[in-house]
């Protein structure tokens, strides 16, 4: 197949977007008759140049695919320029969760640099906070903790994804912050109950036999005046599957004063063991809705003839 050089390229793009072509099916072609190393060139020719927002977005997507290296300084520049501009704010997004595909610690300047403009758009120091965490550079750690301890931030969603991003990075670091968050006032935690929620799960990605904290902090969440955030400590103790963590939701399954709660230190009791916990319960000393219930699990999850 003949091999176009860049500027025959660009004429042949440039073209075939002027005559109004359906654009996915004009970037399948170039990716059956360009070479790799072509396909990247249109792919930065684009990102640079052109301000379509069909164009831009179908070639962001073909970056997703493809991976190439070549582009990756292309979305860098593209996710800094100053375009406030809202379908160009949907492709800054979609430009930096595909930056975070790259993994590379090259990509975490730019950003932190989103993450920390307060002047931006949620959704984009959204992105960064969230791609900043996937990418797993400690470079990131100050930043993502500043968000989260910043009284002034305006936005919960923000913090909230910080917050998902220090468990992501998984640095020890990041403990003594989400214990303070966990132990503060309730008149600030009934307004980022969602944050207290995301710090559970975050938690829950620590590695417990290498730092008991985590286990600790979450151990607190079991006696917040939220059956939700009850549960979700549960849920996270579950998945640390730690040697204390049985006993600990057993004490839940049988001490917390909501139905709720006990119903859901049984599944997490089940998933942890076996069938032998829900007889336990069935034949020991527990609430009748909750032996109902232990038994509504057999018939769901063992032999219906039990």
């Amino acid at each position: 197949m003949k091999e176009f050089f860049c500027k025959d390229i660009v004429t042949y793009l440039n073209d075939n977007i002027a005559d109004n072509r359906n654009i996915a099916s004009l970037f399948d072609e170039m990716e059956k008759r360009f070479t790799k190393a072509n396909l990247a060139f249109v792919f930065s020719y684009i990102l640079e140049n052109k301000r379509e927002y069909n164009v831009l977005n179908e070639t962001i997507r073909r970056i997703n695919k493809h991976k190439f290296i070549q582009n990756k300084d292309a979305l860098i520049d593209f996710i800094l320029l100053k375009n406030t501009d809202f379908d160009f704010l949907n492709l800054k997004v979609l430009a930096i969760k595909t930056l975070s595909g790259y993994r590379s610690p090259e990509c975490v300047p730019a950003l932190l640099f989103c993450l920390n403009d307060k002047n931006s758009n949620y959704k984009i120091r959204l992105a960064a906070a969230e791609a900043l965490g996937k990418i797993g550079d400690k470079v990131a750690f100050d930043s993502l903790i500043n968000v989260v301890c910043d009284d002034k931030e305006k936005s919960a969603y923000v913090k909230e994804s910080a917050v998902t991003a220090l468990g992501m990075l998984g640095d020890d670091r990041a403990l003594d912050v989400f214990d303070s968050i966990i132990s503060a006032k309730q008149m600030f935690l009934d307004k980022f109950q969602f944050l207290k929620e995301k710090i559970i799960e975050a938690m829950s990605k620590f590695d417990s036999s290498k730092n008991a904290k985590a286990l600790e902090i979450l151990k607190k969440t079991l006696s917040d005046s939220s059956e939700k955030i009850r549960i979700s400590a549960i849920e996270a103790i579950m998945n640390m599957d730690v040697d204390e963590s049985y006993n600990i939701i057993y004490d839940c399954l049988k001490y917390d004063s909501s139905l709720e709660v006990k119903k859901n230190a049984l599944i997490a009791l089940y998933n942890l063991s076996d069938r032998k916990i829900l007889d336990e319960v069935i034949a020991g000393d527990f609430d009748d809705e909750i032996i109902e219930h232990a038994k509504k699990l057999i018939l769901v999850y063992e032999d219906k003839d039990a």
